[in-house]
């Protein structure tokens, strides 16, 4: 049966059945759920105890081995101490000690002891208490002697297993940086009563059991208990919520690592009983209350809803049959009331709507037409009319013209396209139409055009595309001109420029070969000047390309005193070149074009200054660096240029007067090509300049270096000192740096005294070498990708058991750093810039430290 037709129910029914449904639902529900609901919980809060039980026993673990930790880095830091063990005061250490003893007696380890970097030089004498010999100190030591970290370390002991928890500190000297020795401390694990007592205290268990491998060491069972120790130590333990006890265990870790060492700690389950029976009364309330309250709330929607719903449906029935304004009562329901009200405004709303869309669609200017899906004529606006309903000369009406050309867009937004854009020409006018679609939820209903009257845009554009191609016919025109005048010019001058080279070849006279050669530099100098027409025209169409070729920078420099020396003294003018280039200075970038931008500027200087001097100033900066910069700076006692005209003295034909045009002539263009070619270069130009004081002007530009390496003879004092330091068996050394330079100069230094060395650029490839070869020494950066030297140092010593020595090189010189280093296992700090007596200090500490042990 259709839904129009069938007979339809009040909402109110429909409240009151899902009430209905929704409390016996309900109460169902929670029947059926209670029991399920209660057991979850209770194994919930079983779990959340247990994980708090255990997260606090590790914190608390944790927070006894930080005290030892910070007391011993503490003691191992202090001067006091640090000059005792220097000079083997045993006195001076145990004063110490016992002054740090009675400051904090409850954080005192079990035993401590003193070591040089190969055995025990001193200890407290405690580990005797124990039963712990010198050996087993020994032993202890060689366990820990790889990090900083808490160890455990297993050990025989009258007859059963002992273990120790250890962790070792590195005594440095302030002055020299230098790892004099190691502070050790520890504390014995079995039968531990203070630790296990202090663990079950603070965690609020009964009793708790402290075992490794399956090896009791310490417990707080006294035998009194219902259960015992086996009880305890079960594989599979699972919560019961009948048990008396539930039992929970713990794997304690060390600075995040897990260990074998395992922590069982019991405790009572009468709070889960009574929790589980409290929650079992509260269901039961909360399943008499709800349905109570069900029943009531039930009664009282059905009574107090069903009126106001027939209020707000009369109110509807009216509208709709009448179809004009009506006025709501309203409703003592705020929902009820406020839905009556946004049906009378949007009624209202639409029909105002409707009112302004019919005023639009009349009293627009713009032609509008309606059309309807099949592209038939619906309704057109009195401008519409207007346009298109009168004939032309007899003929049909013009919007049957229009709906010939506008049919196929509007067949293509029929059928679902995308609004779209028509531009008709239709009795001498253009008209660009916007074609959309009016669409209501039962599809598509018609098609809205508009038309905008462009006949004045359309004839200013087509006089626009006229001028574009007039204007690029001249330009053409002008650089075929160019091109030929360029000929023309060129031809002769590299006759004058040939012939001048030849004679600088055949001539043996001094004095003749630098005359040819200023006149060979004058040429080509008067063909960059004749180039600077064409480089205009290049650099205006951006065709204009850097060609990068090897060359002595050093003979540039030569050319410029050669050609603008000889000008300064014809003026009378002082010329001056300062440069900081050693011969030769190979470098890779464009020599003509460089040569262009100084010419340029040196012609300007000589041409605007009639006395004092002309300075050039070239540096070559960043030599060691990734990117070494060419610094050029001309300076002259000119005339200058006013603080006005300085903005714009680099555009093209400008110059900073008329005055300057008439005395000295010129195009204008040379600035304007100096600051483009700094740009190409990726460099950047500056002025600064005072009227008639003079101006400066200085570029930079990245300049690629040559890599050189001049010999250099050994002093006296270099061949005794590599005499002393040579390694003649060549040990293997690593050297882990992501900079190529700082790599060569380390790899340098190394050879120069016999090492080999090996190159690592990242932590990941010095690891693999490592796993691969062996080496000596490893020399290890700081700041290389991903991952720093602190963190390779770490896994070399931690995961890979790397015992050569490491040497931190780093660029931080805060103790920080070093200090994290040294923790990490470093045995000695070399802070950059890498120097040669840096280097020697080192290898000198390696040789007698490490080398001879190997």
């Amino acid at each position: 049966m259709n839904k129009y037709f069938q007979k339809k129910r009040k909402i109110a029914t429909y409240f009151t059945r899902s009430i209905a449904l929704v409390i016996s639902a309900l109460t169902f529900g929670v029947l059926f759920q209670s029991y399920h609901i209660s057991s979850s919980l209770i194994a919930q809060e079983v779990e959340r105890t247990a994980t708090q039980t255990s997260n606090l026993q590790q914190r608390v673990f944790d927070f006894r081995l930080s005290l030892l930790k910070i007391h011993q880095d503490s003691s191992a830091s202090n001067p006091e101490l640090v000059k005792a063990v220097k000079q083997q005061s045993g006195y001076a250490i145990e004063k110490f000690f016992k002054s740090v003893d009675q400051q904090d007696p409850d954080n005192t380890p079990d035993f401590r002891f003193l070591t040089n970097l190969n055995a025990p030089v001193w200890d407290d004498g405690s580990a005797e208490f124990f039963g712990i010999d010198r050996q087993r100190l020994i032993s202890i030591f060689n366990a820990v002697s790889l990090n900083n970290f808490w160890n455990i370390v297993k050990f025989r002991l009258n007859g059963e297993n002992a273990y120790v928890l250890a962790r070792r500190a590195p005594l440095v000297d302030p002055v020299s940086g230098e790892v004099i020795g190691y502070l050790v401390v520890a504390f014995l694990l079995n039968d531990n009563f203070h630790l296990i007592e202090d663990l079950r205290t603070r965690s609020h268990s009964q009793n708790l059991v402290l075992e490794i491998k399956n090896e009791v060491l310490s417990s707080t069972l006294t035998g009194k208990e219902s259960y015992e120790l086996n009880d305890i130590l079960q594989d599979n333990i699972t919560y019961n919520q009948d048990d008396q006890i539930f039992i929970n265990k713990t794997h304690l870790s060390i600075d995040d690592i897990p260990t074998q060492l395992t922590l069982y700690s019991v405790q009572s389950n009468q709070n889960i009983h009574k929790l589980r029976f409290n929650f079992y009364l509260a269901v039961i309330f909360t399943l008499l209350a709800t349905i109570v309250f069900s029943f009531i709330l039930w009664r009282w929607l059905h009574k107090r809803i069903r009126a106001e719903i027939e209020t707000l449906m009369h109110f509807t029935y009216t509208i709709a049959e009448r179809g004009t304004e009506v006025k709501f009562d309203g409703s003592t329901i705020a929902e009820f009331d406020h839905f009556g009200r946004v049906l009378e405004h949007t009624f209202h709303r639409l029909s105002e709507q409707e009112k302004q869309f019919e005023n639009l669609f009349n009293y627009s200017i713009v032609p509008t037409i309606l059309w309807g899906t099949n592209s038939s004529l619906l309704r057109m606006n009195p401008a519409a009319v207007k346009h298109f309903s009168k004939d032309v000369d007899g003929n049909k009406p013009l919007y049957l013209e229009l709906k010939q050309k506008l049919s196929k867009t509007i067949s293509d937004v029929s059928h679902g396209k995308r609004s779209g854009e028509v531009i008709t020409e239709i009795n001498g006018r253009t008209l660009r139409w916007t074609v959309s679609p009016i669409s209501s939820a039962n599809g598509l209903e018609s098609i809205l055009t508009q038309g905008q009257d462009i006949t004045s845009i359309a004839d200013a554009e087509k006089q626009s595309r006229l001028a574009k191609i007039e204007a690029e016919r001249t330009a053409g025109a002008r650089a075929d001109f160019l091109a030929r005048m360029s000929h023309e010019v060129r031809t002769p001058l590299n006759g004058i420029l040939g012939v001048a080279q030849l004679l600088k070849q055949s001539s043996t006279d001094e004095k003749h070969q630098e005359q040819v050669g200023v006149l060979c530099a004058c040429s080509e100098h008067l063909l960059a000047v004749l180039n600077d027409i064409l480089d205009f025209s290049k650099l205006e169409h951006g065709k204009f390309n850097i060609t990068i070729a090897e060359f002595n920078l050093v003979d540039t420099v030569n050319a410029v005193e050669k050609i603008y020396r000889p000008l300064c003294e014809e003026k009378r003018v002082h010329f001056n070149l300062v440069h900081n280039l050693e011969q030769p200075t190979i470098v890779f970038s464009d020599q003509i074009r460089l040569n262009q931008i100084i010419f340029n500027l040196l012609n300007n200087a000589v041409k605007f200054t009639e006395s004092g001097d002309i300075t050039i100033k070239v540096q070559l900066t960043g030599q060691q660096t990734i990117e070494p910069q060419l610094i050029v700076e001309i300076s002259d006692t000119g005339i200058g240029i006013d603080e006005k005209e300085q903005a714009i003295i680099f555009e093209p034909f400008i110059q900073s007067s008329s005055r300057v045009s008439k005395d000295h002539g010129g195009s204008g263009l040379g600035l304007s090509i100096v600051k483009n070619l700094v740009e190409l270069f990726g460099g950047q130009i500056s002025l600064s300049s005072e009227m008639n004081k003079g101006s400066t002007f200085s570029f930079s530009i990245p300049m690629q270096i040559k890599n050189q390496l001049p010999g250099t003879q050994p002093t006296s004092n270099d061949i005794l000192i590599h005499s002393n330091l040579y390694f003649t068996s060549e040990p293997r050394v690593l050297v882990v740096e992501d900079n190529k330079t700082n790599a060569f100069i380390a790899r340098a230094f190394c050879e120069k005294f016999g090492l080999k060395v090996s190159w690592a650029k990242d932590g990941d490839e010095a690891i693999d070498m490592v796993g691969k070869s062996n080496f000596d020494l490893i020399l290890m950066d700081n700041q290389l990708p991903r991952q720093d030297g602190i963190e390779i140092t770490k896994i070399m010593r931690r995961e890979l058991n790397v015992r050569a020595p490491i040497f931190a090189c780093t660029a931080d010189g805060s103790n920080e750093t070093q200090e994290a280093f040294l923790n990490a296992g470093a045995d000695f700090i070399i802070v950059k810039p890498i120097r040669e007596e840096k280097v020697q200090q080192a290898l000198m500490f390696f040789k007698s430290a490490f080398y001879r042990r190997n």
